[in-house]
This record gives C-alpha cells, structure tokens and sequence, in this order.
C-alpha cells in the first residue's frame, strides 16, 4: 500500500509540479509567496476555534509571469528564489519565495543573484550558498539547457545539504526560464569540486517528492498586515489532502481548522478567519508519516490591523 501511494505521488507530482511549476504566487515588492510540496500520511484535523470558510482548488497558486533568460537587464525584476530549510525529522527541503530586485543581468542571472546574496523574507529560511559567490555566465547551450558558471561552490555541508544546494539552483533557474529543464553548473568553468554529486553532466530537477516542502503558506505573507477577515492561503498535499492550520498569539493557540488540497498531488486550498488586533503566528501542518503526531512545515508571522 506504502509503495503504491508513493509512487502514485511521484507520478502526481511530476505532471502537477513540472507541467506548471513556478507560475504562481503574489509578486509585492520584497514580498514572500511559496509554492510546490509533496507528502503522504494521515492528519487528524484541530477543532475550529474561530469562524471560518473555506474553499479549495486543484490548480497551481495564481499566475505571475516569467522573462525568458535573454531578457535585457534594466530596471525592476521580479524573481522567484528558492531558499532551503532543514526541517526536523525530515532533512532539508526547499520553499519559495518572490523578489523584487535590480536587474543584474538576465532573469536568471537575477534570479541566481538574489539567490546567493539577497535575504529571504521568511527569517526560517536560509540559502546553502556564500554570500561572495558571482553568477560569472549564463548560457544557453540547447533548447532546454543553461549552462551556469560561478565563482565558488557550496562546500562543506555533507552530501544532504550539497544535493539540497545544487537543487536549489536548479530549482531557481528553472524557475527564472520555464523553457529550461537541465542546468549545466560550473565553477570556474570547471566541474564543481563536490565530493558526493556526479555534475559532469546538466542536472534537472530532482523529484518534488524528495526535495521539496509538503506544504507552503501563500497568504498571509510573512510580516503582512492584514484586515480580518484573514485570508489563509496555503498550496500542500496530504492524506486526504488534510493540512491542518493554527494561529498562535504568543504561545496561545487562538484558532484552528483544516484545509483540503489533495492527496497524491498538490493543490490550492483557502479560508477566512476573522481575528481581533493584535500580533499571530500561523503554523501549517500534516502528517509526518510515522505516528499521529503532526509535523509542522511552514510558519508565518502577521498582522490584524
């Protein structure tokens, strides 16, 4: 049973996660949005403390556009990056968010850039890369492939986290330019110098199953603030597509209820709570797959005005 559900999920995935990746998301300025996850297991939904509505849909989060890679560099961009987090019990695991930058090149060369010096928003996430590692080219070298080169390579962080970085580029760059699927990486023009990855050859995306997070918070944004009634937004899968929700106001569990999205795939799913002033933490989970306890995926700090 185990196997089936799992490899049903793999199957999912590749055609929800790979034949729309990366369209959605808000683009606000500076703003945080995520998107894209895997899971299996089963969740046993919190009462609702606060009244709610709720919807859900099977589709990909809301359309932002991207710029092919041979965009010329001027003015504002608006990049999807993606960061890592290494969640406990589980290893590390990519989520998303969308910048507003200065160009610095190409879209993915602006992408790649903020991937490695810019700051994510949502302070639980973090890039595996130097700080002083220079996007030196992109290129294009097929009808799908990039070849990119830098300056340095992520070194020292065991094999987990080195896979987790090579996949954070390539998940960034893919991104960037949807046309893209393979990313020939370099450094120094050279094979990067990893003890653990064969990356002689363009490297794709590796299964969402094993590389991205279950589950994501699309809305509320990480600092927002919001009117009530709250729109909660969040893009996961499930054991019957249940991704439980709770809103903390200090270490006060002030509200709860579950989402649908899907189980086996990925969907969207959304629901109001109406809360009173103040300060919340929502907290986004499911099941972790081994007993009835909750693993907790995304976090994000708001405010009700």
């Amino acid at each position: 049973m185990v196997a089936a559900v799992t490899a049903l999920a793999l199957v999912v995935v590749g055609v929800v996660l790979f034949g729309g990746r990366d369209r959605g998301g808000s683009a606000a300025p500076g703003g945080s949005t995520t998107a894209a996850p895997t899971s299996s297991g089963s969740t046993t939904a919190p009462t609702s403390s606060a009244p709610m509505t709720s919807s859900s849909s099977a589709s990909s989060p809301s359309s932002t556009s991207s710029t092919s890679s041979s965009a010329p560099a001027a003015g504002q961009a608006t990049v999807p990056v993606y960061y890592v987090v290494d969640v406990p019990g589980v290893g590390p695991r990519l989520y998303r968010e969308f910048h507003r930058v200065t160009r610095t090149g190409d879209t993915v060369t602006t992408a790649l850039t903020e991937m490695v010096t810019g700051r994510a928003v949502d302070p639980d996430y973090r890039t595996l890369w130097p700080s002083s590692t220079k996007v030196v080219s992109v290129n294009r070298t097929g009808p799908a492939t990039l070849a990119v080169d830098l300056s340095r390579w992520a070194t020292n962080l065991g094999s987990g986290f080195e896979a987790a970085a090579v996949q954070q580029l390539v998940y960034t760059a893919t991104a960037a330019d949807p046309s893209v699927t393979r990313v020939q990486v370099t450094v120094n023009r050279r094979v990067p110098p990893s003890g653990h990855l064969d990356l002689s050859a363009p490297q794709a995306r590796a299964p969402a199953l094993d590389t991205v997070a279950n589950v994501w918070i699309l809305a509320p944004e990480q600092g927002a603030t919001v009117s009530s009634p709250v729109v909660v937004r969040v893009y996961g899968t499930g054991f019957e597509g249940n991704v439980p929700l709770r809103v903390f106001r200090g270490g006060t569990e002030v509200a709860s209820t579950a989402l649908t999205t899907m189980m086996g795939g990925f969907a969207t799913a959304q629901t109001t709570m109406r809360l009173p002033a103040g300060s919340y933490e929502l907290r986004a989970y499911n099941d972790n797959g081994r007993d009835a306890t909750l693993q907790l995926w995304d976090t994000k700090a708001f405010t009700v005005r």
